[in-house]
């Protein structure tokens, strides 16, 4: 079916016009509100206006105008589903075909440093409400919702005979909901930051920061530190990447969980490890990097007593993190360190990072050793093998390029060093890792595994590694110098397992 009633309504008037003149020339029906119907009326375009639809005027200054049970339901009734057409025709509810809406300028306002009255008029409410009612129904409804997108929807309904098609009506509705979430969220932003809930400061003090807690998923951002000072933004960041790689810990040891610690420094953990008691694994994970635990943030595993709250007497931290803490401990725990509590449970989620100009939105990183496969010919020996999955799921959580050498005594794991962040993996361990093996009296790594969040792109690494006498290495592999860098195992008695997934950090 084609077009045949459109729906306009703009601040910005950039097109719209030229718009409304291709419309007219196909026969659609032209609704529009307040100043956009004035504008189309003064180049002598007919024009609904929208009170003949809603069957109500505008009103409290233009608070009210496209808000209406009419409107909407012309916009989100099934056309496919015969009550949902007999109930329209019944209610004399006429279908609009098109919403061509773009919102008040609230970012623009408040960028300009108005007043705060002025910003939460420009608070769009109606705009927000065509749009999705439309994006909603668009197996049925085309949503435009800025300027930029009038050229290529004319193109797109002169193609498919007067309507658009199904795909780019998805594609229209999919920009509807990413434009209302940025919109709602710098809405969300300067509120809560105007109501004085907003960080003491953001990555740096002279910045702003608010924290957004999410209302479907309970999470870090809903928890209240127990003592100490407020939670910085720095320490919100710390404290999720500790969380999240405790998380992978306790889900990767199964049902008999071990203790298991994380100290984490700068976003990055310095110390991983897992233990019989709840000391030894935190003094594992503490030794990881003695220099940079401190100041750091922990993730633990157990509960914190007086045992546990007596270790960091002379040590500082930011942030500790655990299911529960006695009142014994928290009487002996710095008052500005901040306690807060920690659920085990993982959950699967979407990670959203902003760039300039939008955002990138993935799945969590997930770890597997599904696909685990010794690749050399000294076959990697089946009693080395979980210290490699625990190698690997340390250099999972290092930034990127990042490698790990792991040990194990027993039933105890930990990281005993790590390179991370570097541009190449050659000084990963050249200038990181055996250097710092070296700082622990490390001579002979041979007992330890190496992992590496990618594959060695060249043989160099694995001759770097030899160094210091690594015999086990696990790495992703799917470098086209592969058979290479197994040779060069080979060749030095080294077994390797490639993984088949890789886990960058960026």
């Amino acid at each position: 079916m084609k077009i045949k009633r459109a729906l306009l309504s703009v601040s910005d008037k950039t097109g719209l016009i030229e718009l409304a003149q291709t419309l007219h020339k196909h026969n659609v029906e032209l609704i529009a509100s307040g100043g956009t119907a004035k504008a189309l009326e003064q180049v002598g375009l007919p024009v609904t206006a929208v009170e003949e639809i809603s069957g109500n005027p505008e009103a409290f200054q233009g608070r009210m105008k496209t808000l209406s049970f009419e409107i909407s339901s012309s916009l989100l009734f099934r056309r496919n589903d015969e009550a949902d057409v007999a109930k329209a025709q019944e209610l004399k509810i006429k279908p609009i075909d098109l919403v061509v809406v773009n919102l008040y300028p609230f970012h623009q306002t408040v960028e300009k440093g108005s007043e705060f009255t002025e910003c939460v008029e420009n608070i769009d409410i109606g705009g927000p409400t065509m749009l999705r009612a439309g994006a909603k129904n668009h197996e049925s409804v085309t949503v435009l919702c800025e300027p930029s997108q009038y050229q290529g929807f004319v193109a797109n309904m002169l193609e498919n005979g007067g309507n658009t098609s199904l795909d780019y009506r998805k594609q229209c509705a999919a920009k509807v909901y990413t434009m209302t979430a940025f919109y709602d969220m710098a809405i969300a932003s300067y509120l809560t930051q105007s109501t004085g809930q907003q960080l003491r400061y953001g990555e740096n003090p002279h910045q702003k920061a608010v924290l957004l807690k999410d209302p479907f998923s309970e999470g870090l951002a809903h928890k209240v530190s127990l003592q100490g000072k407020e939670m910085s933004y720095n320490n919100f960041l710390d404290a999720d990447f500790a969380a999240q790689s405790l998380k992978d810990l306790w889900a990767w040891q199964g049902k008999y969980a071990h203790p298991s610690a994380v100290v984490v420094k700068h976003n990055t953990p310095c110390g991983l490890a897992i233990a019989e008691t709840p000391m030894r694994a935190l003094e594992l994970a503490w030794k990881g990097d003695e220099k940079s635990s401190f100041g750091g943030v922990l993730a633990l595993s157990f509960s914190v007593d007086a045992e546990v709250a007596s270790f960091f007497t002379d040590k500082f931290v930011e942030v500790i993190m655990a299911p529960s803490f006695t009142k014994e401990a928290q009487a002996i725990l710095k008052k500005n360190c901040r306690l807060v509590p920690l659920t085990l449970e993982q959950k699967s989620s979407w990670q959203i990072r902003t760039i300039e100009g939008g955002a990138l939105v993935q799945e969590k990183d997930h770890f597997s050793t599904e696909n685990f496969k010794s690749v050399t010919t000294n076959t990697f020996p089946a009693e080395k093998q979980k210290l490699a999955a625990f190698a690997f799921l340390c250099v999972k959580n290092l930034k990127s390029n990042a490698i790990a050498v792991c040990a194990q005594r027993g039933p105890e794991f930990e990281m005993v060093t790590l390179g991370s962040g570097q541009t190449n993996r050659v000084d990963c361990i050249e200038k990181l890792v055996i250097p710092r093996l070296q700082e622990k009296g490390v001579r002979n790594a041979s007992d330890m595994v190496l992992a590496s969040d990618a594959f060695f792109p060249f043989p160099d690494s694995i001759e770097v590694a030899a160094k210091v006498g690594v015999k086990y290495i696990v790495q992703p592999g799917g470098s086209i110098k592969d058979n290479d860098v197994i040779a060069e195992a080979n060749n030095r008695g080294i077994s390797m397992i490639f993984t088949g997934r890789r886990h960058f950090l960026h």
